[in-house]
């Protein structure tokens, strides 16, 4: 039995990909599939079995450009893998569960597809599509949460709940450094407008108060023109994605999401994990899963002026950020990988 994971390639830094190479860490025979290049986003990870195809990487636009990057690459898989009954293959994303399905018809290979994203992402056509392939026989569904899970299981797909996991690490509050962090892609869904407008509008820099924003994509130029619009160049930086990503968490005092939605957000984990508080929107899915649904660090009401109070009362209160420091190392534990693990090999044993 093989393991492949086919993905979009590993060298781009977000969730998923931390994800991709974190659960191949802890399985065995797996083989992490890419189109293109073999790098790797993030440090820790050199022993892995990557295998290239050498079609290019996915590209980041253009639908045209997508769409036929996407049938060289099913055409690559068939020619170069050589798949059998008892060999699994696992994708991470709508497209790419699509093509899963695929091979798995042709070649009688198992199945499992992820769904990183939120349930209701996919709309319109998108959405018809995944409900008609996701429901074919031998196709599991492993999505991040029991929200998702309740509406796939409706749709009639076969659908098992297994969370992200994170690894531990030793690492010291640190209540007084008065820095702030927002780590994710310069996109539409992560709202960083948002938390800048915020943070002018909280007024917390007067206090010595700081904003590190740790990401690229293509709202940077709009997040920079606010940046400055609110005269807040002294105060606010963004810094692009590091592999050294742990330096920003280990040397603030609080991380923040805006996030318009999410599915079970990685950076959340990875904030909980180095004991910082947190001050988080409430996307659909995600928030009230790791936090639990009463926990204030999560601001209910999706505006500014609320989620601007918010921040200066956990910013003006040390006993408070404390606390929240506390209360997330001890949720952090239930997402240990030797938990998480054993829900995924349970689940290759029994497909």
């Amino acid at each position: 039995m093989t393991i492949y994971f086919v993905t979009n390639g590993i060298h781009r830094m977000g969730g998923t990909e931390r994800v991709i190479l974190q659960l191949a860490t802890i399985l065995k025979d797996v083989v992490i599939i890419v189109p293109g290049t073999t790098l790797v986003a993030f440090n820790g990870y050199d022993n892995l079995n990557i295998k290239s195809l050498n079609i290019s990487d996915f590209p980041t636009s253009g639908k045209f450009n997508k769409l036929s990057h996407r049938m060289r690459y099913l055409q690559a898989l068939m020619k170069n893998i050589k798949l059998t009954s008892k060999d699994f293959v696992v994708t991470f994303s709508y497209d790419l569960n699509i093509l899963n399905i695929i091979l798995s018809r042709k070649y009688q290979c198992k199945s499992i597809v992820c769904e990183h994203i939120e349930y209701g992402y996919h709309k319109g056509i998108r959405n018809i599509f995944r409900k008609f392939f996701y429901k074919q026989a031998g196709v599991k569904l492993v999505c991040l949460t029991k929200t998702d899970e309740r509406k796939f299981k409706n749709d009639g797909i076969d659908t098992v709940v297994i969370p992200n996991f994170i690894y531990p690490v030793e690492s010291e509050y640190k209540e007084n450094t008065n820095k702030i962090i927002a780590v994710g892609r310069l996109e539409y869904q992560k709202n960083l407008k948002f938390l800048v407008d915020a943070f002018k509008l909280s007024r917390v820099y007067e206090n010595g108060w700081t904003l590190e924003i740790i990401g690229e994509g293509s709202e940077h130029r709009l997040i920079n023109e606010t940046i400055k619009l609110h005269g807040l160049d002294s105060y606010v930086k963004i810094y692009k994605f590091s592999k050294d990503i742990e330096k920003y968490y280990r040397n603030s005092s609080l991380l923040c999401m805006t996030s318009r939605f999410e599915a079970f957000p990685m950076v959340l984990l990875e904030g909980m994990n180095y004991g910082l508080p947190v001050l988080v929107s409430d996307f659909p899915t995600g928030a009230k899963e790791i936090l639990g649904p009463e926990n204030t660090q999560i601001v209910s009401e999706y505006n500014i002026d609320s989620y601007a109070s918010h921040l200066k009362t956990i910013c003006s209160n040390v006993d408070l950020r404390k606390m929240h420091s506390d209360e997330n190392l001890a949720l952090i534990k239930n997402y240990h990988p030797e938990k998480i693990a054993k829900l995924w090999i349970e689940l290759f044993h029994d497909s």
